[in-house]
């Protein structure tokens, strides 16, 4: 007799969700760390960028790059181009300075300066050579490619109201950009930048007269070159020697005279010829001329 009985179905069991296992912690651990590292390495690789200069100028592997005073790289090789006619300096800069590496940068390497204000770029002559940078506009395009300037930028035209004047000379001399223009030697303004005529037959110098002296800058007024030392030799006077300021003797400079009786005002951009050295009658004028702020030291 067969058991008609209906075997049980078996009963589902519902198994209980697998925990998180602390174990996987390590691997994604692992992978976060490596993610990390891999952009802030990507962030903190320095930027390569080149840099044409006419001349190498002694500069070397390592040498810095100062922007404002600031490190912001260094030289990684130095080499000459393949047309033999310039070098090529390979630069690495900080991340940090990524902003400079844009058109309108304007590298050049630092020379020592030495006038009365002080000894400027000392560190060329006593250290490693180096490259100071003028940044372009944050805006501009990026670029990897510059060509340097043989000589640092001339000072930029000043914003404050300075008389903006021209002189045309024979020839430069000694006179440099922030060379001092002087009234009866007291410096009233400096030297801007000079450069060649269109037509090359004289060199034209632009000054700026510091504000509260633009008053004695007059139609008939006089410039002079006062660099360097004048000598005279006198049959019965023996030798007359006559210096100017130590200044310019050193660095070069500029001197104006205005007559008894002066001319008209002049506005900015008017041009005067440079005189080689002063008439003896220039010394002796003796304008009086009211200045816009009167001298308020004690």
């Amino acid at each position: 007799m067969h058991d008609t009985t209906e075997p049980t179905p078996p009963e589902a069991r519902i198994a209980p969700a697998r925990r998180w296992s602390w174990a996987w912690l390590v691997p994604l651990g692992v992978l976060a760390v490596l993610g990390v590292l891999g952009v802030q390495a990507s962030r903190d690789r320095p930027l390569a960028i080149s840099i044409r200069f006419t001349e190498g100028s002694g500069l070397r592997e390592g040498d810095p790059v100062s922007c404002k005073g600031v490190h912001v790289g260094e030289v990684r090789g130095v080499r000459l181009a393949s047309d033999a006619q310039s070098v090529i300096v390979e630069v690495s800069l900080a991340r940090s300075a990524a902003n400079i590496a844009v058109e309108g940068s304007r590298f050049w390497v630092v020379r020592p300066e030495v006038s009365l204000r002080g000894v400027s770029g000392l560190e060329a002559i006593l250290g490693p050579r180096t490259i100071a940078v003028e940044p372009g506009a944050h805006t501009a395009a990026r670029v990897a490619a510059f060509t340097g300037l043989d000589d640092a930028p001339p000072l930029p035209d000043p914003t404050d109201g300075s008389l903006l004047l021209t002189l045309r000379a024979a020839r430069r001399g000694s006179l440099d950009p922030g060379s001092p223009v002087t009234y009866r030697d007291i410096q009233i303004g400096r030297v801007l930048q000079s450069q060649l005529a269109d037509d090359a037959t004289a060199v034209e110098i632009a000054i700026a007269v510091d504000p509260p002296y633009a008053q004695l800058v007059r139609e008939n007024t006089c410039f002079f070159n006062t660099s360097g030392i004048t000598a005279d030799w006198r049959w019965f006077g023996g030798l007359d020697v006559r210096t100017d300021s130590l200044e310019s003797v050193i660095t070069g400079g500029i001197g104006l005279a205005t007559p008894t009786k002066p001319g008209a005002r002049v506005g900015n951009g008017h041009v005067f010829d440079l005189a080689d050295k002063p008439e003896s009658d220039w010394l002796e004028w003796e304008p009086t001329v009211p200045l816009r702020e009167p001298f308020s030291g004690g």
